[in-house]
């Protein structure tokens, strides 16, 4: 069984926002969250949301895999056996996301695994950043739309595009969906995200 790790967002985000020497005030007026709803956050009193959350680190000047990484020292050869891979639950896509190459010094793109649940789907919202991305399904049945269009992935299949194309997606099947997801540049979510 893979490892899961538990990931203390609100005391990084504090102490990330304490370094820069940013009041919650500021902070809320950078990134357009509540003073309250950051204090929270932080305290670990709430969820946040994947896009509060990617509003926040962005207002921060980092990205959600910088906030998330365990001070890693970067190697021109990284090997992660399974049991070592980091998971990071998003609770308001109700998905989890395993990270399989982190660490790599000038890193050309990310590489991770994405498990979704029976049912789960993106909001129908335009999700975009900068560069490509590639998606394998690995199991399950997943329909991407982009643009207007949709695809259907089903296991071997594999979807390439842009992604400064809106996109979302959705586990049509009936099983938990797992996908393979390279982005290229590496996706620094947080930066040049439009949450639509």
């Amino acid at each position: 069984m893979v490892e899961q790790l538990v990931i203390n967002v609100g005391r990084k985000i504090r102490e990330l926002r304490q370094q820069r020497r940013l009041s919650l005030r500021r902070l809320s007026e950078m990134v357009g969250v509540s003073p309250s709803a950051i204090q929270k956050i932080e305290q670990n009193l709430i969820s946040p949301t994947l896009g509060t959350v990617l509003k926040i680190v962005k207002g921060l000047g980092t990205t959600l895999q910088s906030l998330l990484d365990e001070q890693m020292e970067t190697r021109d050869v990284v090997f992660l056996p399974e049991e070592k891979r980091r998971t990071v639950s998003v609770p308001d896509l109700k998905i989890s996301i395993q990270s399989l190459a982190d660490g790599l010094a000038n890193q050309a793109f990310s590489a991770v695994l994405l498990t979704i649940p029976k049912g789960a789907r993106m909001k129908e919202r335009d999700f975009q950043h900068q560069g490509e991305e590639l998606q394998f399904c690995i199991k399950g049945k997943v329909k991407f739309t982009i643009r207007d269009e949709t695809y259907l992935l089903e296991p071997g299949d594999s979807l390439r595009f842009a992604s400064y194309l809106r996109h979302y997606w959705q586990n049509v099947g009936g099983t938990q969906a797992q996908l393979l997801m390279i982005c290229a540049p590496p996706i620094h979510m947080g930066r040049n995200q439009n949450e639509g």
